[in-house]
């Protein structure tokens, strides 16, 4: 999505409401389209959660708590909260455009093992299918 777009989207949606996200993952030949239920909000401020890593110098908030600038890639990154729902994503794996399944996709690139759940993550809006 462009920044317009992507600007007006977020206007559009309330704090703290579940919203669904359409992003893509490119990683050489290969690529992943996930479609998924995120939220938007200030993770720290809710009770039991601790707020861990230090905030990164190079990023500039355009939209607190969603959207941020980073200076050194010189992109814009949406801001993503997991949520636990009985929704799964959806995820479809690609090779050069062409659908393939997961192991085949995971044997290409293997991921790395998470210690703890991810519960916060950031992608570029350039790979922002739709939101909302």
């Amino acid at each position: 999505m462009k920044l317009n777009e992507m600007i007006n989207a977020i206007q559009t949606i309330k704090k703290g409401r579940m919203v669904k996200v359409h992003y893509i993952t490119i990683k050489g030949d290969y690529s992943k389209e996930t479609k998924t239920t995120i939220r938007f909000c200030n993770y720290g401020k809710i009770s039991g959660v601790q707020v861990k890593g230090k905030p990164n110098p190079n990023e500039q908030t355009i939209i607190k708590d969603i959207l941020v600038y980073n200076t050194n890639t010189k992109n814009y990154y949406l801001i993503m909260k997991t949520i636990n729902t009985n929704h799964k994503a959806k995820v479809k794996y690609f090779y050069k455009g062409q659908e393939i399944d997961k192991a085949t996709f995971d044997s290409a690139n293997p991921s790395k093992p998470n210690q703890q759940p991810l519960i916060t993550f950031k992608k570029n809006i350039n790979d922002i299918i739709s939101l909302g």
